[in-house]
Parts: structure tokens; C-alpha cells; sequence
């Protein structure tokens, strides 16, 4: 299957990381970290614009709200960041590298895991924290479009699953027909023009650091 990946971010991970480095600044720091989904949150400021209760809030508002879903990214990346890296004597499940072992038919498009939240129904309950089930089930509230655990490849320009060797039996049974559905909607071809992308880019990094 053809790669229809959506959009690469390392080149606005490498002006990120740029700004972290002149500025200090430990939000933009994590944002331009391998793995952090920046695309995603990118993608999700800009489908608010979609959304009725977005339209009524003030121009103020507004940032403050987009301001705490980017600080909500930030705090469960660096958590899932950390459990990674628990031995694998005692998290043996993640042996499995989430990388290397998507279905034939998956580009890594990532548009399967932008949903909010879905069934908290796992092979293993207890390989995932309890907060982070009801995450799961509940997403990290309004506003919030995708998975807590999507991330970014940034060495293919696609996603990954963060979680891929415990994940949830819902995500275990999507299809290849499902896989379709998404892809064929208006959306991916809406909210993936790179001008779109970069313009949105600027404007969060003035977001969390507007010096």
C-alpha cells in the first residue's frame, strides 16, 4: 500500500526545537521531543473551528482553552513517556515494539486514533493504569480529538500506537473497511494542507511562549 501519510512535522520540530533552546522553555521543549504528537494537536486546534461551542467563545477564551489542551498533551505524553521506559522484567509487555508490528494494510495515517475516546476494554486491564482506562474511555475532555496514547514516527512521518502491545481489544479489531472509511472522508484532505499546518504551528508556538 502506497504511504498516505498526512504531514511531516520534523521540519516544525526542528524550528521548535530551536526556539526551546534560545528560550528555555520546557512546553516547547517536550513539543519538538521524537514521539510527541505535534501533527495531532496541530490537526486538533484546527478542527475546533468546526465545533459550535468554539465559535462562541472570546478571542481570550479561546487561547486559554486551546492553552490547556496543549498542556494536557504535554502532561500524558510525559507520563506514557515514562512508563515506557519501566524494565521490561516488569512491563513485559512492551517487548512488543509498537513500531514494527501495525497490520499489512495500515499506513501509519493515524486517522483511526483520532477519536476521542472508545471502549476500555483491554487484554490486559492491569498492564494500563486505571487513570489511564477511563482516559481512554472518557478522553481528556472537551476539545480533545484524539487518542491520549497517538504519537508520532517522526523517522517514517507517520504515527504509532504509544501503547501498541497493551492496547485496547476495540483497536485490535479495526479493519482494513474501517481503515477506508476514514481515509475516503473530506477531512484528511481539510485538515492536511501544509500551509494550514505551519500557519497553525506559528500561531501555538506563540500560544506557549509569546515572548
Amino acid at each position: 500500500m502506497v504511504n498516505r501519510k498526512l504531514f511531516d512535522s520534523n521540519r516544525l520540530k526542528r524550528s521548535l526545537k530551536r526556539k526551546a533552546a534560545s528560550t528555555g522553555n520546557g512546553a516547547v521543549k517536550t513539543m519538538c521531543a521524537p514521539g510527541f504528537p505535534l501533527y495531532y494537536v496541530l490537526r486538533n486546534l484546527g478542527w475546533l473551528k468546526h465545533e459550535r461551542w468554539w465559535t462562541t467563545l472570546s478571542n481570550r477564551a479561546r487561547r486559554a482553552h486551546a492553552f490547556r489542551i496543549i498542556s494536557k498533551r504535554i502532561a500524558i505524553f510525559n507520563e506514557v513517556k515514562k512508563w515506557r521506559k519501566i524494565p521490561p522484567d516488569v512491563q513485559a509487555p512492551l517487548s512488543e515494539k509498537p513500531e514494527k508490528n501495525s497490520p499489512a494494510y495500515c499506513n501509519k495515517c493515524g486517522l483511526c486514533c483520532e477519536v476521542a475516546s472508545g471502549m476500555p476494554d483491554f487484554p490486559v486491564p492491569d498492564a494500563v493504569p486505571a487513570p489511564w482506562r477511563d482516559m481512554f474511555a472518557n478522553g481528556l475532555g472537551q476539545g480533545h480529538r484524539f487518542c491520549p496514547f497517538l504519537w508520532e514516527d517522526n523517522l517514517s512521518g507517520g504515527s504509532i500506537c504509544a501503547i501498541y502491545p497493551v492496547r485496547s481489544n476495540p483497536c485490535r479489531l479495526f479493519e482494513s473497511e474501517e481503515c477506508e472509511f476514514f481515509w475516503k472522508s473530506d477531512e484528511p484532505r481539510e485538515l492536511s494542507s501544509a500551509r494550514k499546518i505551519l500557519l497553525m504551528g506559528r500561531w501555538l508556538i506563540k500560544l506557549v511562549d509569546p515572548r
